[in-house]
């Protein structure tokens, strides 16, 4: 049985249709027939056609998808639910007269953490993969950075506090802290130059340097494509 690839926007708009087997050949040189897709859904087409599509968004991009409207479960929650709203869903991919776009099996709204777990888990993926197969450097540029803007929209979009009597300052972080931060990281990291976070925070606070100061650091290295968080737990450098 065929699983379902966990993907972003990015990924498959740029990859090539491959019609003989109702799939996509993506960017990463996935063959995409099933996939697992989390974006934001902002508007939903009134029509009475027996097919609609959606448009879905996640940070690398936009994701058209088909859907057939006499699927309750997928038009209820069209129906019922306010927008906009995350979703998740499933879908397989369907080709005809030269193109080929996923079509809906499910879709269910779901919270930004759940978003944001799908985030992690599908850089994860793609990272793994970019570093086993065998991809063009160009290719493997733009799959990394597709990772890493979408991984930086997890670690920098926090909800502010319901009550902040004073604000604490911000946390100074100049090339000195970031040094500290990439040092201790290969200090402490295995193999593959990853660290648990609660360690490395630990660790970095023993030398002064407070666990406020340690994230707005690693928020630094990921926006500037440094290192990236492939679970929430774990920190890697590229």
């Amino acid at each position: 049985m065929e699983s379902y690839q966990k993907l972003f926007a990015g990924d498959l708009n740029s990859g090539k249709v491959t019609l003989k087997n109702d799939g996509i050949l993506a960017l990463s040189g996935r063959t995409i027939t099933k996939s697992l897709f989390c974006g934001a859904l902002t508007e939903v087409p009134d029509t009475n056609k027996p097919t609609s599509r959606l448009a879905l968004y996640d940070p690398t991009g936009r994701l058209v998808v088909g859907y057939h409207t006499a699927n309750t479960g997928i038009s209820s929650v069209l129906k019922e639910t306010s927008l906009p709203t995350f979703v998740l869903c499933t879908a397989g991919i369907r080709c005809a007269a030269g193109e080929c776009i996923p079509i809906l099996e499910t879709l269910v709204p779901v919270s930004r953490t759940i978003r944001d777990t799908f985030v992690l888990a599908a850089a994860d993926d793609l990272i793994s993969h970019i570093e086993q197969a065998n991809i063009e450097p160009e290719q493997k540029q733009q799959l990394v950075a597709m990772a890493e803007k979408a991984l930086a929209t997890v670690l920098t979009e926090t909800p502010a506090p319901e009550e902040t009597a004073t604000a604490a300052p911000e946390p100074v972080v100049d090339a000195t802290v970031t040094a500290a931060v990439v040092a201790e990281i290969r200090t402490m990291g295995d193999e593959r130059k990853t660290v648990e976070l609660a360690a490395l925070i630990a660790a970095l606070e023993c030398k002064g340097i407070t666990p406020d100061t340690t994230r707005a650091a690693l928020k630094t290295l990921i926006e500037e494509g440094d290192c990236y968080q492939p679970k929430p737990h774990l920190i890697r450098l590229f």
